[in-house]
């Protein structure tokens, strides 16, 4: 093993993994980092609204027209045009829109409920125009959750949980990287079920073992400083030689007190004690890559560089210490300390957001290393963690609600009365790289077993295992293995909704998503599943269901009627609709680009080469598989395309067993004009229960990111169901 190098390079910046980047990626429209459309909402306030301006002059009484004008200049002629001819179509003979015909517009058509009295007996367009956009229960496509929907008060298995599938992976199943950083992207964006596959650490008193010993001496070469590269005309060992056997197995002793001396080093560096032409705290031990002080061209300031400092100490006492590891067993992933996840977990967990955490152990790590996972838990999540049951709940005998968990970390482990040894088989890990690794997994240890006290792993056999009463029991079962019951009789389909309706269960993906692709969650929601764990990594059509279901929530969404505690319907018996849905496509604004065309644009009618076209796609549960309720429109030739007068209506009619609160309609926006790679350029997805009528906007999202952007569209939407 070389030496431990800290990459410190003022030239460069420390590098993010491309999923860390898109979960963590803040941009502001009309920003200097989008200044296209910086450039557009310019040019819409000096010429769109310029005739405007005292019309729109102190519309809303309090004496300032900022807000009217910046909401009037945000949106684009194709939009306004459409918005024009429903206030023509309101105020019909009349010049002006009385209040009597708004206030029934926004009842009637837009469905407001909460709608305060007008104040003005006339409206010009722009006054109607500003009132109508400033509501969002009037002008938004996404109805707000309501009070009944943010209820805290039933027990923990009444509610759809967000989850997440081997958290700590960045990309794929077989040869990612595994990070800490992936647990605060994943918590801050809502999760509240995450994963952590725990293994034995390094060994501090002999060689390691394991079939994938973490390999420090390939990333020191990764990340050579200049200072490490003035001795490489130094001659090679051989890897067969006693030295190099030395280097791979170095005493943890000696790596501390080189990580040691190389933050003294750099921290020395920073307080200016260390002269700008000495790279080391010593002449008879040289630190590769410490850098000694901070010139005003570097992009690295002391509190950046502490911080980093500081995240490295934190990773390498899981390698000094020989504490538990966390990665992938079997495959080529690379590891990460336990104890670094569990203080990722600590500084995000609920920095935004105080709904419980439970959190997935699977533990390969033996006895000894089990114990140092329960000191470091209760060590970085002291305060969170539950540790006991509550008095007034004994896990026996039934589920705390939700309301009293807030703030609390739930750890799901199984417990030291399953005799059951789980084999990584039956979790869906089946392409192990390699074949001679053992599968089985050592027992509990009594000291974590304990800290399983709501949520317990309990090994799911066959269809007799739901016979299991015991609360805080909770079934992982493979998203195949649970498709396969759940279409094999509506008896076992019956009784996997009835078991879901009062014990927990949890969906994962099956072992060949090796490119971590993830399942449809709503066919497991609508039987009742609460935890459907996804690969946050990747945005594919899966993660934007999730997205969808848990949009405006803190990641826990109630069940609808007939799915909670003391509820009796059968799932074949479940009462269900039929649903006639009209959706007219009308227009479209501020579609961003394709990535290679976002340098071409051609003044306000943005890029002819970019012809985006819009796909609507209806998520519910199909009686035949060949049903297919997808429908496009026509190509347009504009980043703010106009479908015309009437727009492009798609007709879904006589669609039934229609679930509203688990069936989802999804909008995507593709750029037709390039048939040889992804044309996608944004979309959105909403809950089909909170999908508004009337007309509506539709904020967009980017595709890889799944955050928002500036485009949007306008549509009408006519919906009925009986």
């Amino acid at each position: 093993m070389g030496p431990i190098c800290l990459s410190l390079r003022r030239d460069k910046k420390e590098q993010k993994s491309s999923f860390i980047r898109r979960m963590t990626k803040r941009t502001t429209w009309g920003s200097p980092a989008n200044p296209r459309q910086a450039w557009l909402g310019v040019a819409f306030l000096g010429t769109a609204v310029g005739p405007n301006l005292g019309s729109l002059a102190d519309t809303d009484g309090s004496g300032s027209s900022d807000g009217v004008l910046k909401k009037y200049a945000s949106y684009h002629e194709s939009v306004r045009r459409h918005v024009q001819r429903v206030y023509d179509m309101l105020r019909g003979s009349d010049a002006l829109l009385s209040r009597q015909k708004f206030e029934a517009f926004l009842v009637g058509m837009q469905g407001v409920t909460n709608l305060e009295p007008l104040k003005h007996d006339t409206y010009t367009f722009p006054d109607f125009f500003w009132v109508w956009t400033k509501h969002p229960e009037a002008w938004r496509a996404v109805r707000p959750l309501r009070p009944d929907e943010k209820d805290l008060s039933h027990p923990i298995s009444n509610y759809f949980i967000s989850s997440s599938h081997n958290t700590y992976l960045e990309g794929n199943q077989l040869s990612s990287k595994s990070s800490a950083e992936a647990y605060r992207a994943v918590l801050q964006n809502g999760c509240r079920c995450i994963e952590i596959d725990v293994w034995n650490g390094i060994s501090t008193r002999t060689p390691s073992k394991s079939p994938h010993p973490p390999q420090p001496d390939h990333e020191h070469r990764r990340h050579l400083s200049s200072a490490s590269t003035q001795n490489a005309t130094t001659p090679a060992v051989s890897p067969r030689s006693p030295q190099f056997e030395h280097r791979r197995h170095l005493s943890a002793a000696s790596i501390q007190h080189t990580v040691t001396g190389t933050i003294e080093a750099a921290r020395q560096a920073l307080s200016g004690r260390v002269s700008r032409h000495s790279r080391t705290p010593s002449s008879t031990q040289p630190i590769p890559g410490a850098a000694v002080s901070r010139e005003p061209s570097t992009n690295l300031d002391p509190e950046e560089l502490t911080k980093r400092l500081e995240r490295s100490r934190d990773s390498s006492r899981s390698h000094c210490r020989g504490e538990p590891l966390v990665h992938h067993h079997g495959t080529m992933t690379s590891t990460v300390g336990f104890r670094e996840v569990c203080k990722a977990i600590r500084e995000s967990a609920f920095s935004t957001n105080s709904m419980p955490i439970i959190v997935s152990l699977e533990v390969g790590a033996d006895r000894e290393q089990q114990e140092q996972m329960v000191e470091i838990m209760k060590e970085e999540w002291k305060g969170l963690l539950l540790e006991q049951p509550f008095d007034h709940c004994d896990p026996r005998q039934r589920q705390p609600r939700l309301e009293e968990l807030l703030r609390k970390i739930l750890i799901k482990v199984k417990r030291l009365d399953d005799p059951v040894l789980e084999v990584d088989g039956e979790r869906g890990r089946t392409l192990h790289i390699n074949p001679t690794i053992h599968s089985s997994k050592p027992p509990i240890c009594a000291a974590l077993a304990a800290l399983a006290i709501y949520t317990h792993s309990e090994h799911f056999a066959d269809q007799e295992s739901l016979s299991s009463r015991t609360p805080s029991h909770i079934f992982s079962v493979s998203e195949d293995r649970f498709l396969a019951m759940a279409q094999e009789s509506k008896r076992l389909c019956n009784q996997l909704f009835a078991h879901n309706r009062n014990f927990f269960m949890r969906i994962y993906p099956k072992g060949l998503r090796v490119d971590s692709s993830n399942p449809d969650p709503s066919f497991h929601w609508r039987r009742g599943v609460q935890m459907v764990a996804m690969n946050w990594q990747t945005p594919d059509e899966g993660m934007m269901l999730n997205d969808a279901m848990f949009a405006d929530t803190s990641g826990w969404v109630l069940k609808p009627r007939g799915f909670l505690t003391g509820d009796c319907a059968d799932y074949d018996t479940m009462p269900r609709k039929t649903m006639n849905l009209r959706i007219t496509i009308m227009a479209g604004q501020f579609l961003p680009l394709p990535a290679d065309r976002k340098t071409r644009g051609v003044g306000l009618g943005g890029d002819k080469t970019f012809c985006p076209q819009v796909k609507v796609e209806l998520h519910v549960e199909k009686q035949h598989k060949a049903v297919e309720y997808v429908q496009e429109t026509p190509p347009s030739e504009s980043d703010s395309p106009d479908w015309g007068d009437e727009g492009v209506p798609f007709q879904f009619f006589n669609v039934t067993g229609v679930l509203e609160e688990l069936s989802f309609v999804r909008f995507k926006v593709e750029d037709s004009s390039n048939n040889f790679r992804d044309g996608s350029v944004a979309w959105a997805c909403i809950r089909l229960d909170r999908l508004q009528q009337g007309y509506r906007c539709i904020n967009l999202f980017y595709p890889h990111t799944r955050r928002p952007c500036p485009g949007q569209l306008f549509v009408r939407v006519d919906k009925l169901l009986r």
